[in-house]
């Protein structure tokens, strides 16, 4: 800087002076306020010339110079993009299919309005025991086309224990009992399951329909009952071969009944037998005049091992000690089943299943059965 000042106090410079202050220059003068100058006057107002432009070769190289230099500045440095970058700027465009989804989604409810808001029948077995006819309400669903096995296999979950329970009782005992008399096995015997509720509603509305992106999807149901619209449950869908599917309803702000625990000591059932159960010992009741009594040892509060023996009070046989020409046998002393109370179910383990097996095909079926129900009414 103090080069520069000292360079501008010179009465005799040649280049480019931004600020001179002197009287004889040469070049070119940015603000010139001398007497005599040569070159560009860009404000020339100097005392006693007249204004004259003229550009000398050094001029013209040095404006074709900044001319260049300005225009690199200018033009815009090019941006490498990475490739994943590339994948992610491109949008994924999702159809809009609103309108196959309210379809598909709908399709279940469409059904259980015009099916009378029944979804399987209770029928009677050729033994004329009682009989979920889950069967026939699958092959329905499977016909309208929208419901996926997924959604079948969780009904069939749904309906084990009741159709287990059902199927140790006559059907005429079913036909004529009270109300609610198998509401602990089979609850959704005594209302309209698919809309939570005893009374029909007037319709149903399907709203909110979503399409989470191109293989979900959902929607809600609304019941009305002559009033405004109530929300009942939301319908999950997903593509499956290129068709929605409902896959699962889950029912929205309803609380299920809470089911009371059961406990070991008392009486089971099955479609043949009865099993007293106490603290030391269960006795297999044929029928009121042949008891069977086996020693038990208990594991827990939900579980027992049952002792082979051959105790009775019985004017018959029950054929337990037939062997069937097998060397594996259940032997008097020895742990013969193990019983786990699991969902109110009391579920039997044998420990000798071949045996089981053959004592089923050749002596008596419906003894030594998985399931045992409890039976308060035999209390």
């Amino acid at each position: 800087m103090r080069a520069d000042l000292e360079m501008v106090q010179k009465l005799d410079a040649k280049g480019i002076l931004l600020l001179p202050d002197v009287e004889q220059q040469k070049g070119i003068l940015l603000f010139p306020d001398v007497k005599e100058q040569k070159g560009i006057f860009l404000f020339p107002n100097p005392k006693g010339r007249k204004n004259t432009f003229r550009i000398s070769s050094m001029m013209t190289l040095l404006i074709v110079i900044s001319i260049l230099i300005f225009s690199c500045k200018d033009k815009p440095e090019p941006v490498e993009v990475t490739k994943s970058e590339k994948i992610d700027s491109v949008k994924i465009e999702t159809k809009d299919d609103s309108a196959n989804i309210k379809k598909a989604g709908s399709s279940f409810y469409d059904w259980y309005f015009n099916n009378d808001f029944n979804d399987y029948e209770i029928v009677k077995n050729k033994n004329g025991k009682a009989l979920l006819d889950s069967a026939t309400y699958f092959k329905k669903l499977r016909n309208l086309g929208t419901i996926s096995e997924r959604f079948i296999n969780k009904e069939k979950e749904r309906l084990s224990t009741c159709s287990k329970f059902l199927a140790t009782k006559y059907f005429d005992d079913y036909n004529s009992a009270d109300a609610y008399t198998f509401d602990d096995y089979c609850p959704d015997l005594y209302f309209m399951y698919w809309i939570k509720s005893q009374e029909r509603p007037e319709k149903f509305v399907a709203k909110d329909i979503k399409q989470i992106d191109e293989n979900n999807a959902s929607l809600d149901i609304n019941l009305n009952y002559g009033g405004k619209d109530e929300p009942l449950s939301k319908v999950i869908l997903a593509k499956e071969n290129n068709s929605w599917k409902i896959v699962d309803i889950k029912f929205s702000n309803q609380q299920e009944t809470p089911i009371t625990p059961k406990t070991l000591n008392g009486n089971w059932s099955n479609a043949m037998v009865i099993l007293h159960i106490g603290d030391d010992g269960l006795a297999f009741e044929y029928h009121g005049q042949c008891m069977y009594f086996y020693p038990i040892r208990k594991i827990s509060a939900t579980e027992f091992e049952m002792i082979w023996a051959r105790e009775m009070d019985c004017k018959f046989d029950n054929g337990t000690k037939e062997t069937f020409g097998m060397k594996n046998v259940p032997v008097i002393g020895k742990p013969f089943a193990k019983f786990t109370l699991k969902n109110n179910v009391l579920q039997a383990t044998y420990f000798y299943p071949e045996w089981v097996k053959k004592y089923t095909e050749k002596v008596q079926d419906n003894v030594f059965t998985a399931d045992y129900f409890k039976n308060e009414e035999n209390l």
